[in-house]
């Protein structure tokens, strides 16, 4: 097997190693490679690659770490395990079932499942297992934020990237009528087949706020499956986090800036939202990309949302959903929602639940 290296510092830190490493029926995978003295610095920065720890069985347990450009983003995973050809095979495994999942869920390929759902009006469709799985727990999350999060938002994201690229307001009447396509309400599922119904014509499904985060969960299944179970992935920021690395009490991740902010976890989905590159400004107004189902606007404020949750799937849809609601509502939904752990900042202000409160 030929490797390429090719060495790089930061700010005087010392030198890493990028490994491109062909293998078999696969792209490049980028694999950093980075000795590390102690065992317990297992920060997840996922820039740092090739530790080298002894497991109780003696067994030499290496990290290794993987890039690949997917779902719009960069997907990076992260495994513990004492066989590297296995590492390239799991990770490999793990990106296709990423690939396979973007050709279904995405709202940017023609071709897609759901681009193919979304050009039909009015008639029963039947739907494969993940675009169920995933539009069921979207609509469930519709209903409980009272429609903050509505994967039938598709006409006015679209309307909105454009928007962006030309750095142009949308035009008001355009997206008025854009707005009347959108509501949950609209997307029918009957469980008994397995079928979905869109009511009104030219709806737009788009599940940018949840899609990523199953990605990410069944991704880590892959790799358990395969035997790694310390393991993580990360799709866009949106995290699944398997067992702690060998000889650590979890994986160390920093959701917003500060060491203040750095926690120890495992085993959880763990996702952030934020407006903080896609954004238009029109006349001193800021307008993100993260579009409020409700008003058809982007959301004017500038406001930065972590979630813990049991999925990352999950985790991902409320900070979507969180990204959109009024503060007043944020501060009194974040408190009924026990299963969640929510840190969340915008401007002066900030609440914070769960594991959040204890994170210090």
């Amino acid at each position: 097997m030929q490797i390429y290296r090719s060495e790089f510092s930061l700010d005087g830190d010392t030198p890493r190693t990028w490994m491109y490493v062909p293998v078999e029926g696969m792209e490049y995978i980028a694999v950093t490679a980075e000795r590390v003295r102690g065992v317990k610095r297992t920060a997840m920065t996922l820039l740092l690659g090739f530790m080298m720890v002894i497991d109780g069985y003696g067994q030499h347990m290496t990290r290794f770490s993987f890039t690949r450009p997917l779902m719009g983003t960069m997907a990076k995973i992260v495994v513990y395990t004492a066989d590297s050809l296995e590492a390239f095979r799991a990770a490999e495994s793990a990106f296709i079932r990423m690939k396979e999942l973007n050709q279904s869920l995405s709202d940017y390929l023609d071709e897609s499942e759901l681009s193919q759902l979304s050009n039909t009006h009015d008639q029963w469709v039947p739907i494969s297992d993940d675009l169920w799985n995933v539009l069921s727990a979207a609509q469930q999350t519709a209903r409980l934020s009272d429609g903050a999060f509505d994967v039938s938002i598709g006409p006015l994201t679209l309307l909105w990237r454009q928007a962006i690229d030309r750095n142009l307001l949308p035009d008001t009447s355009v997206l008025q009528q854009r707005r009347a396509l959108v509501g949950y309400e609209f997307v029918q599922m009957n469980e008994a087949d397995q079928t979905v119904r869109l009511e009104k014509k030219n709806m737009r499904l788009d599940l940018g706020g949840i899609a990523k985060g199953y990605a990410a969960d069944q991704a880590l299944d892959v790799l358990v499956q395969r035997g790694i179970t310390s393991a993580v992935v990360d799709v866009g920021g949106d995290i699944a986090l398997g067992d702690a690395p060998p000889d650590a009490d979890g994986w160390s991740i920093q959701v917003f800036e500060g060491e203040a902010n750095r926690m120890i976890l495992t085993n959880c989905g763990i996702a952030v939202s934020g407006d903080t590159y896609r954004y238009l400004i029109d006349r001193g107004v800021r307008y993100s990309h993260i579009v409020d189902p409700k008003t058809g606007y982007g959301v004017t404020y500038q406001r930065h949302v972590a979630v813990i949750a049991s999925s990352t799937m999950i985790a991902d849809a409320w900070a979507s959903t969180y990204s959109v609601m009024e503060w007043g509502s944020v501060v009194s939904d974040v408190q009924i929602r026990d299963t969640l752990s929510v840190y969340i900042v915008e401007t002066e202000k900030e609440v914070q639940t769960g594991r959040f409160q204890y994170r210090n």
